[in-house]
């Protein structure tokens, strides 16, 4: 009984520092928390995938969003490749030790192997990520200020105000 309260006290303490839903800021870009494929919203569009980071970020012309644009691509694309080679590494160890073959030292140190090389392929893209939601921050902050302009149309003039 006592192992059954203090199992439920522990879930409920975990479960409280849980949030149901991400907040979003109407004004900026938000990075949204998926798994796959990383989403950024932005002025009510849902930007998703490289080809539509690539026009967001490379349109700013600033060369700090295109920078960490750049290494979030390349460490998700070395984690991606790192984390199915480490797995197949695995796979192949296990089969070597498994079976009834002589090699099982190499098995074993496949198995070794190719753990760390998945948790290295992990980590690095977790740091994609990272780099990902360091870009949008600095998109927010460099254009978090009001603004007033005036805006030209076809048939038309307006002043346009940027809050």
């Amino acid at each position: 009984m006592k192992r059954m309260i203090c199992s439920v006290f522990l879930l409920m303490s975990i479960c409280s520092a849980c949030f149901a839903q991400q907040k979003m800021d109407p004004r900026g870009m938000n990075y949204i928390y998926n798994p796959k494929p990383n989403s950024i919203l932005y002025h009510d569009t849902l930007f998703r995938g490289s080809s539509q980071f690539q026009q967001l970020f490379y349109r700013q012309g600033n060369p700090a969003l295109i920078r960490l644009y750049e290494k979030h691509q390349s460490n998700k694309i070395a984690g991606q490749v790192l984390g199915v080679a480490g797995s197949i590494a695995t796979l192949f160890g296990i089969s070597m030790v498994s079976s009834g073959s002589q090699n099982k030292g190499a098995g074993w140190a496949l198995i070794g192997g190719g753990f760390a090389v998945t948790l290295t392929g992990g980590y690095l893209t977790i740091m994609g990520q990272q780099n990902l939601q360091m870009a949008v921050a600095l998109f927010n902050q460099q254009n978090r200020g009001t603004a007033l302009g005036i805006g030209i149309g076809d048939k038309q003039t307006g002043l346009v105000y940027r809050f």
